[in-house]
């Protein structure tokens, strides 16, 4: 049947909003729900309810605004005064390693089964990329925060660049074995011509924001996205490594970065969730099954060389019996998701084989059914495992435990005005249950340059300083380091210990404190994060608690303020 294309706009952005709403019910990410609505347009469509054309008309606009704005953000986690960091330099030598081993083990799986040398290379390429948007996603869902989290988005990006510029190695691979004449000039153009868009892309947007101001922050980039898409589509060139480049430029060259990606999310997320319910209208469960074998293999070796290479590379071959890498867990498992950069990859190698490309698409299109549903699930259990995502945001993505009550609070709520607040359970919940477990902290005898490399790394802006028995001492905040930082001949004379102007009486909850005390706590606190002990006689530090999770868990509570 064929549909206005507003009309179908909207029915697809009901079916995210109903789709995900079942997700929550079920404790699954968001983004699950919306791809589960996608298949239902699927279904849909074979039956003729709805009208297919008119979905792939708007498939690719939309995915590649998507991507643009996933591919913009991940860019911006490049921050090259940082290069000289010990942390940085791992992350990007773990991460050409993690690549090496999941090409070999995809490659050399898939060469029996696909039986040409140049395909078995382009699928460990295409394994590589991993979706940018669907990893982003998540993260943002659950406001992971942390080194795992920023691990994540790292190793996307930086996976992604591998992708490009080996694929542009195995075209040439595949042409020379095909005896085509080869010229180095079109891969040469792929990519220095998406650098090269990117930069300029960059310091357009730049200078576009400067002029409109403050007052927008969404149509400089949006302009700028849509006319770098149609410039590299006019010119044949990859768009993802251009985006890459633009994200990198404008958070390197400007402060306008990290306001540019906060305006996004009162923008960004209708065009994320049609990017993924259309996503989940072109799983193809079809391909699944005819290719079973194939998809099988490289389903097996992706999840393989993802894991164990992350793991290797991070934690080296001595601890291979421990599969748990830089953070103490699986990071290889946040790194499976895989939707559209794989598959616009594989769909490039038309222009060279035709009948090549069809065959990877239809692997790549089964194995996008798996690495789409179970990707987001194990991202999220990647970063809970790792402590970064709080009980308030666990919260408000579970069923509901009042089950019919709960939704007859629901339309008292929207009946009632808003003056309707539901009693929580503030005298039963314990801080050790939303705070952020961490034992990251500075030793007390710590100098100046071990708190300043300590500071830079913490997500947070209070800093625990601990004993030889891990009791705190102190909080040493932001302040406290301006006043001496500056200053040489103190700087160099001065530890934690005597930074550190709070006592764990000021700046420190017990874990066994309930939501309302803490929520007293922070209106005599000034400070927007405190430090969690185990108890008032033993002060073992165990973790963090920030203002805006409280606030957060108490609003989720309905709890009189």
């Amino acid at each position: 049947m064929e549909l206005n294309t507003l009309l179908l706009l909207g029915l697809l952005l009901a079916g995210g909003v109903l789709g995900g709403l079942v997700a929550r019910l079920l404790r699954l990410p968001a983004l699950t729900g919306y791809l589960a609505a996608g298949i239902l347009f699927h279904f849909g469509s074979s039956r003729g309810w709805v009208d297919g054309h008119a979905l792939e008309k708007l498939r690719m606009p939309i995915n590649d605004l998507a991507m643009a704005m996933a591919l913009f953000v991940l860019g911006g986690q490049f921050r090259f005064g940082r290069r000289r960091n010990a942390t940085f330099r791992r992350l990007l030598r773990g991460s050409m390693v993690e690549s090496a081993i999941t090409f070999l083990i995809v490659a050399g799986l898939s060469l029996p089964v696909i039986q040409s040398i140049p395909g078995a290379m382009i699928l460990g390429v295409l394994a590589i990329a991993v979706a940018p948007a669907t990893t982003l996603e998540v993260l943002h869902e659950y406001n992971a925060k942390g080194p795992t989290t920023g691990m994540l988005k790292q190793l996307t990006a930086m996976s992604n660049i591998w992708a490009v510029f080996l694929f542009e190695v195995a075209i040439l691979v595949l042409l020379l074995m095909e005896g085509t004449d080869v010229s180095l000039w079109a891969p040469l153009w792929d990519i220095g011509g998406a650098l090269l868009y990117g930069f300029i892309a960059a310091h357009a947007l730049i200078l576009l924001q400067e002029r409109v101001g403050h007052d927008n922050y969404a149509v400089p980039l949006l302009a700028i996205i849509f006319l770098t898409i149609g410039i590299c589509a006019i010119t044949k060139v990859p768009h993802m490594l251009a985006f890459l480049a633009t994200g990198a430029v404008v958070a390197n060259r400007s402060q306008l970065f990290e306001r540019i990606t906060t305006a996004m999310d009162g923008y960004a997320k209708p065009a994320i969730m049609l990017f993924f319910v259309l996503s989940g209208s072109h799983l193809d469960f079809q391909s699944l099954l005819d290719n079973w074998l194939a998809v099988g293999l490289y389903v097996l070796g992706r999840t393989l060389g993802k894991v164990l290479g992350t793991h290797i590379s991070m934690s080296g071959l001595k601890n291979i019996n421990r599969l748990g890498s830089y953070s103490k867990v699986p990071v290889g498992l946040g790194l499976l998701c895989q939707a559209g950069a794989a598959i616009a990859l594989a769909t490039y190698v038309k222009g060279y084989d035709e009948e090549l490309s069809e065959r990877l698409l239809n692997i790549i299109l089964g194995a996008v059914v798996i690495f789409e549903l179970l990707g987001p699930l194990l991202v999220k259990r990647v970063v809970v495992l790792a402590g970064e995502v709080s009980l308030a945001n666990l919260m408000s993505h579970t069923a509901d435990r009042e089950g019919r009550r709960g939704w007859r609070n629901v339309f008292r709520r929207a009946f009632s005005g808003r003056d309707f607040l539901q009693a929580g359970e503030s005298t039963e919940m314990h801080v050790e249950r939303f705070m952020r477990p961490t034992t990251a902290a500075l030793p007390r005898e710590a100098n100046m340059t071990q708190i300043l490399h300590f500071a830079n790394k913490s997500p947070f802006n209070h800093f625990p300083v601990i004993n030889h028995e891990h009791h705190l001492v102190g909080v040493v905040t932001l302040n406290d380091l301006s006043q001496v930082a500056y200053d040489k001949a103190t700087a160099a004379l001065v530890t934690a210990d005597d930074v550190a102007t709070l006592s764990p009486a000021e700046a420190a909850l017990p874990s066994t404190a309930t939501l309302e005390e803490a929520l007293e706590f922070f209106r005599k606190f000034d400070g927007n994060t405190a430090a969690v002990i185990e108890s008032e006689a033993e002060p073992r530090f165990v973790g963090m608690l920030e203002r805006a999770e409280v606030l957060h868990l108490a609003e989720r509570m309905r709890l009189k303020k």
